[in-house]
Protein backbone atom coordinates (compact mmCIF):
# COMPACT_ATOMS: atom_id res chain seq x y z
CA UNK A 1 0.00 0.00 0.00
CA UNK A 2 1.31 3.27 -0.98
CA UNK A 3 1.19 6.90 1.18
CA UNK A 4 -2.43 8.02 2.65
CA UNK A 5 -3.31 11.62 3.00
CA UNK A 6 -5.64 13.18 5.22
CA UNK A 7 -7.18 16.70 3.24
CA UNK A 8 -5.17 19.12 5.17
CA UNK A 9 -1.84 16.91 3.55
CA UNK A 10 -3.72 17.44 -0.03
CA UNK A 11 -4.34 21.40 0.84
CA UNK A 12 -0.72 21.95 1.58
CA UNK A 13 0.72 19.77 -1.47
CA UNK A 14 -1.22 21.01 -3.71
CA UNK A 15 -2.14 24.47 -3.00
CA UNK A 16 -6.02 23.75 -3.08
CA UNK A 17 -7.96 24.87 -0.47
CA UNK A 18 -9.43 22.31 1.91
CA UNK A 19 -13.49 23.95 1.68
CA UNK A 20 -13.03 23.52 -2.59
CA UNK A 21 -11.32 20.12 -2.43
CA UNK A 22 -15.04 19.17 -0.22
CA UNK A 23 -17.01 20.86 -2.90
CA UNK A 24 -15.14 19.39 -6.07
CA UNK A 25 -15.46 16.32 -4.45
CA UNK A 26 -19.52 16.65 -4.25
CA UNK A 27 -20.23 18.47 -7.26
CA UNK A 28 -17.80 16.33 -9.95
CA UNK A 29 -16.35 14.02 -8.15
CA UNK A 30 -12.68 15.06 -9.02
CA UNK A 31 -11.12 12.37 -6.17
CA UNK A 32 -13.34 9.90 -4.27
CA UNK A 33 -11.89 9.57 -0.36
CA UNK A 34 -11.57 6.39 1.48
CA UNK A 35 -12.81 5.42 5.09
CA UNK A 36 -10.78 4.18 7.81
CA UNK A 37 -12.61 1.69 9.95
CA UNK A 38 -13.49 4.43 12.35
CA UNK A 39 -14.94 6.65 9.08
CA UNK A 40 -11.99 8.92 8.85
CA UNK A 41 -11.53 9.85 5.51
CA UNK A 42 -7.80 9.58 3.54
CA UNK A 43 -6.62 10.16 0.26
CA UNK A 44 -3.94 8.21 -1.82
CA UNK A 45 -0.93 8.09 -4.20
CA UNK A 46 -3.45 8.36 -7.21
CA UNK A 47 -5.10 11.05 -5.14
CA UNK A 48 -2.63 13.35 -5.23
CA UNK A 49 -1.57 12.48 -8.66
CA UNK A 50 -4.54 13.74 -9.82
CA UNK A 51 -4.95 16.59 -8.04
CA UNK A 52 -1.42 17.87 -8.83
CA UNK A 53 -2.51 17.63 -12.39
CA UNK A 54 -5.40 19.50 -11.74
CA UNK A 55 -3.89 22.09 -9.27
CA UNK A 56 -1.66 22.37 -13.05
CA UNK A 57 -4.26 23.22 -15.22
CA UNK A 58 -6.08 25.54 -13.17
CA UNK A 59 -3.42 27.55 -12.56
CA UNK A 60 -3.42 27.43 -16.49
CA UNK A 61 -6.78 28.57 -16.91
CA UNK A 62 -8.90 25.78 -16.79
CA UNK A 63 -12.43 25.69 -16.13
CA UNK A 64 -12.73 22.77 -13.41
CA UNK A 65 -15.97 21.50 -15.28
CA UNK A 66 -13.73 21.32 -18.21
CA UNK A 67 -11.03 19.74 -15.86
CA UNK A 68 -13.41 17.16 -14.34
CA UNK A 69 -14.85 15.81 -17.78
CA UNK A 70 -10.91 14.65 -18.38
CA UNK A 71 -9.85 11.32 -17.51
CA UNK A 72 -7.19 10.18 -15.51
CA UNK A 73 -5.00 9.57 -18.72
CA UNK A 74 -6.22 12.94 -20.34
CA UNK A 75 -5.27 14.71 -18.04
CA UNK A 76 -1.96 13.38 -17.15
CA UNK A 77 -1.47 13.55 -21.16
CA UNK A 78 -2.83 17.52 -21.03
CA UNK A 79 0.21 17.96 -17.99
CA UNK A 80 2.72 16.06 -18.77
CA UNK A 81 2.30 17.66 -22.60
CA UNK A 82 2.85 21.17 -20.56
CA UNK A 83 5.39 20.57 -19.11
CA UNK A 84 7.61 19.16 -22.31
CA UNK A 85 6.29 21.45 -24.92
CA UNK A 86 5.16 25.06 -23.26
CA UNK A 87 7.59 25.47 -20.63
CA UNK A 88 5.02 25.99 -18.10
CA UNK A 89 7.22 25.80 -14.50
CA UNK A 90 4.10 24.65 -12.35
CA UNK A 91 3.14 21.45 -14.76
CA UNK A 92 7.25 20.57 -15.17
CA UNK A 93 7.27 20.46 -11.38
CA UNK A 94 4.27 18.59 -11.08
CA UNK A 95 5.57 15.96 -13.52
CA UNK A 96 8.77 15.86 -11.99
CA UNK A 97 6.65 14.93 -8.61
CA UNK A 98 4.33 12.20 -9.87
CA UNK A 99 7.38 10.85 -11.57
CA UNK A 100 9.46 10.56 -8.64
CA UNK A 101 6.07 8.64 -6.97
CA UNK A 102 6.10 6.47 -9.35
CA UNK A 103 9.63 5.78 -9.80
CA UNK A 104 9.79 6.82 -13.34
CA UNK A 105 12.87 7.57 -14.27
CA UNK A 106 12.42 7.97 -18.03
CA UNK A 107 9.63 10.61 -17.69
CA UNK A 108 11.76 12.28 -15.15
CA UNK A 109 14.88 12.47 -17.52
CA UNK A 110 13.06 13.99 -19.83
CA UNK A 111 11.55 16.50 -18.39
CA UNK A 112 14.61 17.91 -17.03
CA UNK A 113 16.05 17.04 -20.65
CA UNK A 114 13.46 19.49 -22.19
CA UNK A 115 13.50 21.69 -19.35
CA UNK A 116 17.19 22.13 -20.15
CA UNK A 117 17.11 22.10 -23.83
CA UNK A 118 14.52 24.94 -23.90
CA UNK A 119 15.56 27.54 -20.86
CA UNK A 120 18.88 26.44 -20.39
CA UNK A 121 20.82 25.00 -17.04
CA UNK A 122 20.96 28.10 -15.31
CA UNK A 123 17.12 28.73 -15.48
CA UNK A 124 15.90 24.86 -15.15
CA UNK A 125 17.98 24.87 -11.84
CA UNK A 126 16.52 28.41 -10.47
CA UNK A 127 13.12 27.77 -11.46
CA UNK A 128 12.32 24.21 -11.83
CA UNK A 129 14.87 21.93 -9.63
CA UNK A 130 14.63 24.44 -6.94
CA UNK A 131 10.89 24.51 -6.86
CA UNK A 132 10.63 20.91 -7.23
CA UNK A 133 13.67 20.50 -4.48
CA UNK A 134 11.18 22.63 -2.22
CA UNK A 135 8.06 20.96 -2.92
CA UNK A 136 10.13 17.39 -2.66
CA UNK A 137 11.12 18.86 1.35
CA UNK A 138 7.29 19.10 1.63
CA UNK A 139 6.14 15.39 0.68
CA UNK A 140 8.75 13.97 2.34
CA UNK A 141 8.32 16.14 5.99
CA UNK A 142 4.69 14.97 5.76
CA UNK A 143 6.01 11.12 5.04
CA UNK A 144 4.19 11.59 1.65
CA UNK A 145 7.38 9.46 0.30
CA UNK A 146 10.05 7.63 1.79
CA UNK A 147 13.76 7.76 1.75
CA UNK A 148 14.04 5.35 -1.82
CA UNK A 149 11.74 8.05 -3.56
CA UNK A 150 14.07 10.94 -1.74
CA UNK A 151 17.01 9.10 -2.95
CA UNK A 152 15.73 8.47 -6.30
CA UNK A 153 15.07 12.20 -7.33
CA UNK A 154 18.20 12.86 -5.65
CA UNK A 155 20.42 11.07 -7.48
CA UNK A 156 18.96 11.80 -10.95
CA UNK A 157 19.05 15.49 -10.14
CA UNK A 158 23.05 15.08 -8.81
CA UNK A 159 23.79 13.78 -11.96
CA UNK A 160 22.43 17.20 -14.01
CA UNK A 161 23.84 19.52 -11.07
CA UNK A 162 27.48 17.96 -11.18
CA UNK A 163 27.58 18.26 -15.17
CA UNK A 164 26.16 21.86 -14.81
CA UNK A 165 28.95 22.60 -12.49
CA UNK A 166 31.82 21.02 -14.24
CA UNK A 167 31.40 23.83 -16.99
CA UNK A 168 31.37 26.77 -14.00
CA UNK A 169 35.06 28.29 -12.94
CA UNK A 170 36.41 27.33 -9.64
CA UNK A 171 37.32 30.60 -7.59
CA UNK A 172 39.47 30.13 -4.44
CA UNK A 173 38.22 32.17 -1.29
CA UNK A 174 41.08 33.94 0.41
CA UNK A 175 41.18 36.55 2.59
CA UNK A 176 41.33 39.23 -0.39
CA UNK A 177 38.36 37.48 -1.85
CA UNK A 178 36.41 35.70 0.33
CA UNK A 179 33.84 32.85 -0.39
CA UNK A 180 31.30 30.55 1.22
CA UNK A 181 31.92 27.42 3.60
CA UNK A 182 28.64 24.83 2.88
CA UNK A 183 28.78 21.37 4.65
CA UNK A 184 26.56 19.45 6.33
CA UNK A 185 25.94 18.36 10.13
CA UNK A 186 27.82 14.90 10.93
CA UNK A 187 25.77 12.33 10.29
CA UNK A 188 23.38 14.26 8.31
CA UNK A 189 23.10 13.07 4.90
CA UNK A 190 20.45 14.99 3.22
CA UNK A 191 22.76 16.21 0.55
CA UNK A 192 20.65 18.00 -2.50
CA UNK A 193 19.39 21.01 -1.14
CA UNK A 194 23.11 21.57 -0.13
CA UNK A 195 24.19 20.70 -3.69
CA UNK A 196 21.74 23.23 -5.35
CA UNK A 197 22.92 25.75 -2.44
CA UNK A 198 26.89 25.39 -4.41
CA UNK A 199 25.47 25.40 -7.38
CA UNK A 200 23.68 28.55 -7.05
CA UNK A 201 26.96 30.42 -5.33
CA UNK A 202 29.12 28.69 -7.65
CA UNK A 203 26.96 30.34 -10.62
CA UNK A 204 27.21 33.74 -9.01
CA UNK A 205 30.98 33.47 -9.59
CA UNK A 206 31.47 33.31 -5.74
CA UNK A 207 34.25 31.49 -4.46
CA UNK A 208 33.01 28.01 -2.47
CA UNK A 209 34.17 25.35 -0.51
CA UNK A 210 32.24 22.36 -0.62
CA UNK A 211 32.50 19.70 1.85
CA UNK A 212 29.39 17.89 1.71
CA UNK A 213 27.41 15.37 4.15
CA UNK A 214 28.31 14.44 7.80
CA UNK A 215 31.29 16.92 8.68
CA UNK A 216 32.20 16.42 12.33
CA UNK A 217 32.88 19.93 14.11
CA UNK A 218 36.45 19.56 14.73
CA UNK A 219 37.33 18.98 10.63
CA UNK A 220 36.27 22.14 10.09
CA UNK A 221 38.42 23.86 12.95
CA UNK A 222 41.62 23.90 10.10
CA UNK A 223 39.74 25.92 7.81
CA UNK A 224 38.52 28.49 10.33
CA UNK A 225 41.87 29.58 11.06
CA UNK A 226 42.54 32.21 8.49
CA UNK A 227 40.45 35.32 9.43
CA UNK A 228 38.59 36.92 6.69
CA UNK A 229 38.54 33.98 4.83
CA UNK A 230 34.78 33.64 4.97
CA UNK A 231 31.61 35.71 3.87
CA UNK A 232 29.36 33.17 5.49
CA UNK A 233 29.24 29.49 6.72
CA UNK A 234 25.92 27.51 5.11
CA UNK A 235 24.15 24.62 6.30
CA UNK A 236 21.20 22.83 6.06
CA UNK A 237 19.82 20.45 9.44
CA UNK A 238 16.86 17.75 8.47
CA UNK A 239 17.95 15.48 10.98
CA UNK A 240 21.16 16.73 12.43
CA UNK A 241 21.83 17.98 14.86
CA UNK A 242 18.52 17.14 16.26
CA UNK A 243 16.15 18.84 18.67
CA UNK A 244 17.72 17.77 22.19
CA UNK A 245 21.56 18.87 20.61
CA UNK A 246 21.27 21.84 18.55
CA UNK A 247 22.03 24.44 20.99
CA UNK A 248 25.02 22.41 22.65
CA UNK A 249 26.22 21.52 18.51
CA UNK A 250 25.39 25.61 18.18
CA UNK A 251 27.57 26.69 20.98
CA UNK A 252 30.85 24.85 20.00
CA UNK A 253 30.16 25.97 16.18
CA UNK A 254 29.73 29.60 17.40
CA UNK A 255 33.12 29.37 19.53
CA UNK A 256 34.66 27.96 16.30
CA UNK A 257 33.29 30.88 13.58
CA UNK A 258 33.51 33.79 15.83
CA UNK A 259 31.76 36.62 13.87
CA UNK A 260 31.31 34.82 10.91
CA UNK A 261 27.60 34.98 9.82
CA UNK A 262 26.01 31.41 10.06
CA UNK A 263 23.47 30.57 7.79
CA UNK A 264 20.96 28.04 8.17
CA UNK A 265 17.70 26.28 7.04
CA UNK A 266 16.00 22.74 6.97
CA UNK A 267 13.13 21.24 9.26
CA UNK A 268 15.63 20.48 12.14
CA UNK A 269 15.76 24.38 12.87
CA UNK A 270 12.06 24.66 12.41
CA UNK A 271 11.86 27.10 15.94
CA UNK A 272 14.94 27.24 17.04
CA UNK A 273 15.98 30.37 19.25
CA UNK A 274 18.78 28.70 20.66
CA UNK A 275 20.09 29.33 24.18
CA UNK A 276 22.21 32.66 24.38
CA UNK A 277 22.97 34.82 21.66
CA UNK A 278 22.80 33.44 17.72
CA UNK A 279 22.94 37.22 16.54
CA UNK A 280 25.93 35.55 13.94
CA UNK A 281 23.04 33.47 12.70
CA UNK A 282 20.10 33.58 10.17
CA UNK A 283 17.74 31.16 10.05
CA UNK A 284 15.77 30.85 7.32
CA UNK A 285 12.26 29.08 7.07
CA UNK A 286 13.12 26.53 3.33
CA UNK A 287 15.83 26.47 0.89
CA UNK A 288 13.90 28.91 -1.11
CA UNK A 289 13.73 31.81 1.22
CA UNK A 290 17.55 31.04 2.05
CA UNK A 291 18.23 30.63 -2.31
CA UNK A 292 16.80 33.54 -3.11
CA UNK A 293 18.83 35.85 -0.13
CA UNK A 294 21.82 33.98 -1.88
CA UNK A 295 20.73 35.71 -5.64
CA UNK A 296 19.19 38.52 -4.46
CA UNK A 297 20.91 40.38 -1.20
CA UNK A 298 24.42 38.24 -1.40
CA UNK A 299 26.15 37.86 1.96
CA UNK A 300 27.93 40.62 3.16
CA UNK A 301 30.97 39.59 5.85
Amino acid sequence: MGSTYSIKDLEHLTGIKAHTLRIWEQRYGIVVPQRTDTNIRFYTDEDLKTLLNVAVLIQKGWRISKVADLSRVELNKQVLDLALNDGHYPSQIARLLQATIDLDEPTFTAILDACIHEMGEDETFTKIVGGFIHQVGVLWQTDAIGVAHEHFASNLIKQKLYTAMDKLPARVATAENPGYLVFLADQEMHELGLLYVHYILKAQGQPVVYLGQSVPLPYLQPLLQDEGRWKAIISIWTTHPDVDSRDAYWTQLQEMIGGTPFWVTGIGSHEWVGKGAIQDAKVYPNLRSMCLALREERVSA
